[in-house]
């Protein structure tokens, strides 16, 4: 009997510590924001490294308030644990006001980070900034990106995949580190606390079976309708991001979804006026250095003709580790080389503006197609990011140089045609929704409008 009664006593103890966390709470890290589209409304993530693979042990809170000495309001979330010994931590913040400064800090108990700050729009705001890079990871040249975006400003930032390459590490050159995770998530710090980032899966984001995406799924949190494929209103944009590493050809679950969000989204204009698509794989690229790269062919004949459609004005894209802009185009045909009137100003092109940007870290690839191809507007072997100011009828893009800051590439966009401003008798566009810039622009397109009409009569 008392073999039995210290068999069922050890039985019982191994099932507690299978139950029971055994660790302690640890410090934060890898602090970092995102948006479910609401300006009203903040996601803080965070990782903390436990010894138990049970649960967390680790609270999940954040105390946040309008001075960094006070903060006195609290909000609490859910944890996941992922591979082994890391607990992500997610929290959702409401009711804040607009235009206005929070601080922050994660944790609870004993264990709480340093104090973080971000910026909440302001209501109606006549510009917002957003940041974009790829192809990233934990390089001396993508810490150089990190501490140039970190002294730089925006209002969200979006990345198109490959993000840390934990896959190039371990066993087998195809199974997740998880170590180089942290890494990344803590080098990217001092802008993911700052800004909201959203991702997109790459090709670097997918493990060795049975982990899969695992780590980007749990990692970062996404909108819905799954992590793969989501989008958002951020004021006056439109995002989508879609990714390219799942089947999007027509009539799987991808492609039917993004029909019908851009159709929403295109009859939705009036309200918000832009459309911006942003996936791993290039539709257009003339860099082809290395097996699987350069234009995405099969990529582009699924989706390009869901953005010719709904009027997609940008996409954006990584995987080919250069910066390159194309014109207007669709189908490999040049819509417009420019305005007309003015360098690198189009309006209202008819097609999206394709930009590959995965140079921001990983090593260049020295690959470019020659001669260039008549789509290619501008490109690039040198790292940096990119950004771009957007009002109501304008967006400012431009690719901006690690090595000193430089501007290497910008152009104008605009979604009216000149015309539209000679035939509108009151003048509230004029008024009203334009820019100093834009509306520097659109007097120059006018005066070259009413100089070829001229012409034309003579």
């Amino acid at each position: 009997m008392n073999l039995v009664n210290n068999l069922l006593i050890t039985f019982g103890i191994f099932l507690i510590l299978l139950i029971v966390p055994t660790g302690k709470a640890a410090p934060p890290e890898q602090i970092h924001l995102a948006t479910n589209g609401l300006t009203s409304e903040m996601i803080v993530q965070w990782g903390t490294q436990e010894d138990t693979t049970l649960s967390c042990p680790s609270d999940t809170n954040v105390e946040y308030g309008l001075n960094s000495t006070e903060l006195s309001q609290t909000s609490s979330g859910d944890n996941e644990m992922y591979l082994w010994t890391t607990c992500i931590h997610t929290v959702t913040l409401t009711e804040l006001s607009p235009n206005t400064t929070y601080y922050y800090r994660v944790g609870g108990g004993n264990e709480w980070s340093d104090v973080f700050s971000f910026n909440t729009l302001e209501e109606d705001p006549e510009t917002i900034t957003i940041g974009a890079l790829a192809d990233h990871g934990t390089s001396s040249n993508a810490q150089e990106t990190t501490n140039n975006m970190a002294n730089d400003e925006f209002d969200l930032v979006i990345h198109p995949g490959d993000i840390s390459y934990a896959n190039n590490a371990g066993a087998g050159n195809g199974w997740g580190d998880n170590t180089v995770w942290d890494e990344y998530q803590n080098q990217i710090e001092t802008v993911a606390s700052k800004y909201p980032h959203m991702y997109a899966p790459g090709n670097h984001e997918e493990d060795d079976d049975p982990y899969g995406f695992d780590a980007y799924e749990t990692r970062f949190y996404n909108p819905g309708p799954n992590s793969f494929w989501y989008s958002f209103d951020y004021e006056f944009i439109h995002f989508v991001s879609i990714s390219s590493e799942h089947d999007y050809d027509p009539g799987s679950t991808q492609h039917s979804w993004l029909q019908g969000d851009l159709e929403n989204a295109n009859n939705n204009r009036e309200n918000v006026p832009w459309i911006v698509f942003f996936a791993h794989r290039p539709m257009y690229s003339s860099n082809g250095d290395g097996d699987g790269h350069g234009s995405e062919i099969e990529f582009r004949e699924a989706m390009e003709p869901l953005l010719f459609q709904y009027q997609v004005d940008l996409a954006m894209y990584g995987h080919d580790h250069h910066y390159e802009r194309t014109y207007p185009v669709f189908e490999e045909n040049v819509l417009s080389v420019n305005s007309g009137n003015m360098s690198d100003a189009y309006y209202k092109p008819g097609a999206p503006i394709h930009i590959v940007a995965g140079n921001s870290g990983r090593s260049i690839y020295d690959g470019l197609e020659d001669p260039k191809p008549n789509w290619s507007a501008y490109r690039e072997l040198s790292y940096g990011y990119t950004k771009f100011d957007v009002t109501k009828n304008s967006l400012h893009f431009k690719f901006i140089r690690n090595d000193d800051g430089s501007i290497g590439d910008e152009f104008w966009l605009y979604n009216f045609n000149v015309s539209d401003l000679m035939n509108d008798n009151s003048g509230s566009m004029m008024n009203n929704s334009l820019s100093s810039i834009s509306l520097l622009h659109a007097i120059i397109g006018i005066g070259v409008v009413s100089i070829i009409k001229h012409k034309k009569q003579i």
